[in-house]
């Protein structure tokens, strides 16, 4: 297994070494965040390299896989000292940016921005057919929030927070909120609106979401050590969640996402970084490379994924593409 990825380590190394001299050529940006909404329409935000004054903010978009690159008009952002920059897109025109205590949202892929008027702490992003959902934490309870795609205003979805800080986890019509060790609470989205079941994990696990098609699916990771924690895949198709594979213990849990084609854990413990692939009961981890963690993990659709690795003030900041549900990948250049 280690000869494996000692293997798949060193051509990656290979690759980066080759492409790093060039990751940020086209745009100037240094890669923070990464939002797809197709295999071939995606967008980045990080710092420009370009701006005359230190610590500029720049979102820029492509249309054709990561081949070309083009600026987008950027808000007023801040650059965070504890949290990263975020950027999340429903679709090509409705997104959402943030700094951690700023969020702004667009209805026309960037060319005017509104300011939420949220005060707080801005924790999970997410969408659904509801619209734009956040959790914002006000300094007494962290609260899940909802706008409309295209227009209207935030507004708080009744009962849906629980007292103190939680960054909560969004998916297609399932919440958590979560304070390790005290609460775990969760809610799924119907027809009459939110209504609480009871959570996929208990308050000992970090919770991660995924939705396919109608089913639910929560990424169950407790009991942490040096570098690894035990995790557990869990889905529920209506019912109760029930386990039904066990990804590796390698690594502490940094990202999950979950197709009709393979389930994506990313992780990173002892100096590496991980995404480990599962196809049923069945777990490799194709991909392996050493230093910064892996955020942002996503599928775009059953087969294309995505994912930042480091960023602005880490040792790396680039973005990796996975054509084949996250058994190869490779670097894009922005």
């Amino acid at each position: 297994m280690w000869g494996k990825r000692i293997a798949v380590l060193a051509v990656s190394l290979l690759l980066t070494g080759l492409t790093a001299s060039v990751a940020s050529a086209g745009t100037g940006v240094v890669p923070a965040s990464t939002s797809w909404t197709s295999a071939d329409r995606g967008f980045v935000l990080g710092l420009d390299t370009l701006c005359q004054t230190a610590n500029c903010p720049q979102l820029v978009r492509t249309f054709d896989g990561g081949t070309t690159w083009t600026r987008v008009k950027t808000p007023p952002l801040s650059v965070p000292e504890t949290d990263r920059l975020r950027v999340l897109f429903a679709n090509d025109a409705a997104g959402m940016v943030t700094d951690g205590e700023q969020l702004f949202v667009t209805s026309n892929g960037g060319t005017r921005w509104e300011a939420s008027g949220l005060k707080g702490t801005v924790g999970a992003l997410g969408f659904d057919s509801s619209g734009f959902l956040a959790v914002i934490y006000d300094g007494t309870a962290s609260r899940l929030f909802q706008r409309p795609l295209w227009f209207g205003t935030w507004q708080p979805v009744p009962g849906v927070e629980i007292p103190g800080q939680a960054r909560g986890e969004i998916a297609d019509g399932q919440v958590s909120l979560a304070r390790f060790g005290e609460e775990n609470r969760y809610w799924v989205r119907s027809g009459a609106g939110w209504s609480e079941e009871p959570a996929p994990c208990d308050q000992f696990a970090a919770t991660r979401l995924g939705t396919v098609d109608a089913a639910r699916y929560a990424l169950c990771s407790f009991d942490p050590g040096f570098g690894n924690m035990s995790k557990e895949v869990r889905r529920s198709d209506g019912g109760p969640f029930k386990t039904v594979s066990a990804p590796p213990r390698e690594g502490i849990t940094t990202g999950f996402a979950v197709s009709s084609e393979a389930a994506l854990v990313a992780a990173t413990g002892r100096d590496w970084s991980f995404v480990h692939h599962g196809l049923g009961e069945k777990w490799d981890t194709p991909f392996v490379l050493g230093g910064s963690p892996f955020e942002d993990l996503a599928f775009s659709d059953v087969r294309h994924a995505t994912l930042v690795r480091g960023g602005p003030g880490q040792e790396f900041a680039e973005v990796y593409r996975s054509d084949d549900a996250g058994l190869t990948w490779r670097i894009l250049s922005v």
